[in-house]
């Protein structure tokens, strides 16, 4: 009895930090309410088991707070906690990024930047960057899709 009383408890001490910070939705429901979405995308393909994720999903989340809603960007999160996958390929469809979903699927650990409308994956932002290096790299290519936007030469 004990024994099991000290797992749940290490379970819970261990995966409880994962499912707390449920800030972005992994529905695309909250996503949709904009009229019209952004064309640059940070997809966090994650798993509630992942070492990773754990590093660079408080990193990703301080920088969205300080970007704030003005901020440019539609925030995709992949959950692939327990294996998940149902639905989860869904969320893709509906956010037109199936392309790159279907390139990454099943790993975790790490956010894509990309453009919507190419496709084309900007930069994979890792647990080596640090909180400044991610706002960095968002801001890079918030600047660079509207610079595409605008029909600006980049």
């Amino acid at each position: 009895m004990r024994f099991a009383i000290v797992v749940l408890a290490a379970m819970a001490a261990f995966l409880g930090p994962n499912f707390v910070r449920a800030s972005w939705q992994d529905d695309a429901a909250m996503m949709s309410e904009t009229s019209s979405e952004p064309r640059l995308v940070a997809a966090m393909f994650r798993s509630s088991w992942c070492g990773a994720c754990r590093i660079l999903e408080p990193r990703i989340e301080d920088v969205r707070e300080e970007l704030g809603e003005s901020a440019d960007v539609d925030w995709v999160r992949f959950n692939f906690t327990w294996g998940q996958r149902d639905g989860v390929r869904d969320l893709a469809v509906e956010e037109g990024i199936e392309e790159v979903y279907d390139q990454f699927a099943g790993g975790t650990g790490f956010l894509v930047l990309m453009d919507r409308e190419t496709g084309q994956v900007f930069e994979i932002v890792t647990m080596q960057y640090g909180r400044d290096e991610i706002r960095e790299a968002v801001e890079r290519w918030m600047l660079v899709v509207d610079r595409i936007e605008a029909g600006e030469e980049v």
